[in-house]
């Protein structure tokens, strides 16, 4: 199955480390499926638009006529008018089509960028953890480590004194120093 998502050119949100996450899947596909049948939808209508318009603009705009079959005929003033809004709508629908499909790539985006946000924030969380780990038992080591030289410190300042005697030099036995 993942090498089927991987062939259809589905993104990197569809699968998971162990494989196909079946419900991201699925909502993608979905998604996909909106955006097509809508840019589909309103090229159809805008197809639609243009035949009606050009024909129509053949008898003036006396005449609404699609496909060969006069629709209606309203006369010339409305008939241009009713054109105008049909022409209008068509483009309404494909910028609203366009725009739909670019919301939804940026979502798409958005959503896989706060995916790797999360993912880089969890790995800093884990890192810090382990370093606060190391940090701790490197305190313990440490607290073990000045405890014994203070023990050996003290051993030392218990024990007698020592007087360490330095011979003077030749030197200074004849300079009287």
């Amino acid at each position: 199955m993942t090498r089927s998502l991987n062939s259809a050119g589905c993104s990197h949100r569809c699968r998971r480390a162990d494989g196909v996450d079946h419900g991201a899947v699925r909502a993608h596909h979905r998604v996909v499926f909106d955006v097509v049948l809508f840019i589909v939808l309103a090229t159809a209508y805008s197809a639609v638009a243009i035949e009606l318009v050009i024909e129509s603009a053949a008898t003036r705009g006396r005449e609404l006529v699609a496909f060969g079959s006069v629709l209606a005929a309203p006369g010339a003033s409305i008939g241009i008018w009713i054109l105008c809004g049909v022409s209008a709508t068509a483009a309404l629908a494909m910028v609203t089509a366009v725009a739909y499909a670019r919301g939804r790539r940026l979502e798409r985006r958005m959503a896989a960028e706060l995916d790797e946000r999360w993912e880089e924030i969890s790995e800093r969380s884990a890192s810090d953890a382990t370093r606060i780990r190391l940090l701790s038992w490197r305190v313990a080591e440490l607290q073990t480590l000045t405890d014994r030289l203070a023990d050996d410190r003290a051993a030392r300042r218990t024990g007698p004194p020592r007087l360490v005697v330095v011979p003077d030099s030749q030197e200074d036995v004849a300079s009287g120093r």
